[in-house]
């Protein structure tokens, strides 16, 4: 799978695209690690890393990698923890059905499970942003 990604990124790296600005996101695991899982997120960046050197492409890229996890880990574990980020809850806010109403979805990590509401939304934007200021693709 992770071959596969960076094959694409070549693709669209290669004429008639030419594209030259990449950003990748990982979520998986949302809170869990396993070996597998840091394995595959080591091959995708030492694939960018080479594609930032030119290796493989065209000319060099400008990549950058985003690890969500650092956020479920801040927000799911107990370093920080939630509550320094102002959540009252890690469960979901809405339930699965529509009879279930969310009265306050900005202190809740999860609007429905699995999906991050629009609070968590804006910490992950915020987090992509400093990935951008850190690789020197934004100023």
């Amino acid at each position: 799978a992770a071959q596969d990604l960076l094959n694409q990124i070549q693709i669209l790296a290669s004429p008639p695209t030419n594209g030259r600005n990449f950003l990748v996101t990982d979520v998986y695991g949302r809170g869990t690690h396993t070996p597998a899982g840091e394995a595959w997120k080591q091959s995708i960046f030492d694939g960018l890393s080479a594609f930032h050197k030119g290796t493989g492409v065209p000319q060099p890229l400008n990549v950058a990698f985003g690890d969500f996890s650092r956020i479920w880990d801040g927000v799911l574990g107990s370093d920080p923890g939630y509550e320094a980020f102002g959540y009252t809850s890690t469960d979901s806010c809405a339930g699965d059905t529509t009879e279930d109403s969310c009265s306050d979805p900005k202190h809740y990590f999860y609007w429905i499970s699995g999906h991050p509401s629009n609070e968590t939304m804006r910490i992950m934007a915020d987090y992509v942003e400093e990935v951008f200021v850190g690789c020197h693709l934004v100023d």
